[in-house]
């Protein structure tokens, strides 16, 4: 960074609910060195988005004004809603003279390709940025063909420095008792498969658990599930944080998540950390540097038989699983930390604008 520190303002939704952009931005917010406001919006705890909309806005004006912002980080996801939201946000920073960065969170193809073919109004405001940040290189390329002109750097999710305290690697035995799924529970997210992936290994491993952590709209049908079909060893801990997540990362083993879509999950990066083998599928930010054999195995496949046979491999290897523990837990520090993905964020910010 420069000797001048910047006011910039992120515009995000409420800390109060935690979702990836309000989590990724939480975990941010010890480490920048420039002078940081944030610009809440959507909904509140227990007051819908439909009523947050023009006081946000107004908020919105008041510490550009205000507070003297040089810069305004928007994070939308590339969906129509969310992407028409965050352009008035663009287009009042434009208005006021601001520099603006945005960084591409969730992904929707059909509305990349309706980009494609139609980008005016994208390049009339996103791509007015100083530079885009997404989290896949599948996505840089599709938004380099939408708005060729502006910068469009790769990014990462973080893993949080404090979530990591007290963890020794060395630990690591590499027998394996517990496979972890820390996901939305979500049909897109797999949780079908995970659980008849662990069916078919517990008749084999009996003294084999599966953690399944998170909430969401599959949660009540998983449930049902391994009610009705007599599935022992699943346990069911809802949305956790703090030393539950601790304790969940450090008892589990293997992490599994045979998702269907992805940009960069989090939970990912923090098994990684914990020094889980990854068990997942070739979609979203994890293609652009997982090391097949080595960091875990990403598979095509929706086959639970599929699964079942590559998480075999490491529990009949617990060397195998060691080897990757550790591998996995070194990328991780070196490339996933909040301190070190604020670091890169303040040098772009430096070298794009300053």
């Amino acid at each position: 960074m420069g000797k001048q520190t910047k006011n910039i303002l992120i515009v995000t939704p409420s800390f109060k609910i935690i979702g990836g952009v309000a989590n990724h931005f939480m975990g941010l917010s010890h480490y920048w060195k420039n002078h940081i406001y944030y610009s809440f919006i959507g909904k509140r705890p227990h007051l819908h988005a439909i009523f947050t909309i023009f006081p946000d806005f107004i908020a919105f004006i008041y510490k550009l004004i205000f507070h003297k912002i040089d810069i305004v980080i928007v994070n939308p996801s590339l969906r129509r809603y969310q992407l028409n939201r965050d352009s008035l946000f663009v287009l009042i920073a434009q208005l006021f003279r601001k520099k603006v960065v945005t960084m591409i969170h969730g992904w929707d193809f059909s509305v990349a390709n309706k980009l494609k073919n139609n980008p005016k109004w994208f390049r009339r405001t996103f791509g007015k940025s100083a530079f885009i940040y997404v989290l896949c290189r599948q996505f840089q390329l599709a938004l380099q063909e939408i708005s060729p002109k502006t910068p469009v750097l790769l990014t990462t999710t973080k893993v949080s420095d404090e979530l990591l305290d007290g963890f020794d690697i060395n630990s690591r035995t590499g027998h394996v008792q517990q496979i972890l799924f820390l996901a939305r529970i979500e049909k897109t997210k797999g949780i079908d498969i995970a659980i008849a992936t662990f069916q078919l290994l517990q008749t084999k491993y009996p003294h084999l658990r599966l953690s399944v952590c998170g909430s969401g709209t599959a949660l009540k049908d998983a449930i049902s599930t391994v009610a009705k079909n007599n599935i022992n060893g699943i346990d069911f801990h809802g949305n956790i944080s703090g030393e539950a997540l601790k304790t969940q990362f450090r008892e589990s083993q293997l992490y599994v998540l045979p998702t269907y879509e992805e940009g960069m999950a989090t939970s990912v990066l923090e098994a990684m950390a914990f020094g889980l083998p990854i068990i997942s599928r070739p979609v979203g930010g994890i293609v652009d540097f997982f090391q097949m054999g080595e960091m875990g195995e990403l598979t095509h496949s929706f086959n639970p038989i599929d699964y079942a046979k590559i998480i075999e491999r490491y529990i009949s290897n617990p060397e195998l699983t060691r080897h990757t523990a550790f591998i996995n837990h070194k990328y991780a520090i070196e490339n996933f930390l909040a301190s070190q993905v604020t670091k890169k964020f303040e040098f772009d910010i430096s070298k794009y604008i300053n």
